[in-house]
């Protein structure tokens, strides 16, 4: 065996051999099978795609996860936003160099000392500062939080303990779709801003004082209610500061 054959031989050792066992038979990969492997490569590069495009397009309207994004979205004052700002029952405020906000009428439940309130209030169409979203999931046609919801509640318990938040009030606002009846919606809404404030007292000590619920049932979606996609969005609870 010559020289050249024994460094061969020697650079072989421990690679896996190329020859096909004996019986196996070699992958057909005809056009076909191609066409296949590459379907499936586009559909898991498609998924990945929505996947990525629908973090971006919820960022896009205030939601938040980490305790630093909600601090930094609830300090952020809403003449850096919008131009204008508004007081706590949604009245436009606005500023000498702007036009007032866009603002319209829609009908709200709170609790007040346990007892249900409707009220028609006067909302912005559009918030623009000292808020944020989070995507708190429940269960379908309830109140009760599901498991997936513990983070983002986590993290929002601790940015209402931090010292830049913790002497402010805020306001726990639930959101639904447009699915079912207008009372029905916004009874479930405040049943589940009444939730996540119950969270906030025995898991984080917040005092109650500070936590105020509305529910807003289906009055202010973020996007249309013509497809799953957008009825996913505007099921939310939004934090806004109180001033």
């Amino acid at each position: 065996m010559s020289l050249t054959q024994k460094l061969s031989k020697i650079a072989s050792l421990g690679q896996p051999s190329r020859e096909l066992p004996e019986g196996a038979v070699m992958p057909n990969l005809s056009f076909k099978n191609r066409g296949g492997i590459m379907f499936r490569f586009s559909v898991l590069l498609t998924s990945v795609f929505f996947f990525l495009g629908g973090i971006c397009y919820a960022s896009d309207y205030g939601f938040e996860t980490t305790s630093e994004g909600i601090t930094k979205g609830l300090l952020t004052p809403k003449e850096d936003r919008d131009g204008g700002s508004w007081d706590n029952a949604g009245q436009s405020l606005g500023t000498p160099d702007s036009p007032p906000v866009k603002t319209r009428s829609i009908k709200v439940l709170k609790k007040k000392e346990g007892v249900e309130v409707w009220e028609t209030i006067t909302a912005p169409e559009e918030r623009r500062g000292g808020f944020v979203n989070l995507k708190i999931q429940f269960d379908v046609n309830s109140y009760t939080l599901r498991p997936g919801s513990s983070a983002i509640l986590y993290e929002l318990g601790k940015a209402l303990s931090g010292p830049d938040l913790q002497h402010l009030s805020i306001y726990i606002n639930g959101h639904t779709d447009s699915d079912g009846k207008e009372k029905y919606n916004l009874r479930l809404s405040l049943n589940r801003a009444s939730t996540v404030k119950k969270y906030l007292i025995d898991y984080h000590a917040i005092y109650p004082d500070r936590l105020k619920v509305v529910g807003y049932g289906e009055s202010m979606p973020l996007k249309p209610n013509t497809s799953a996609k957008n009825k996913q969005l505007n099921r939310r609870v939004e934090i806004v500061v109180a001033d």
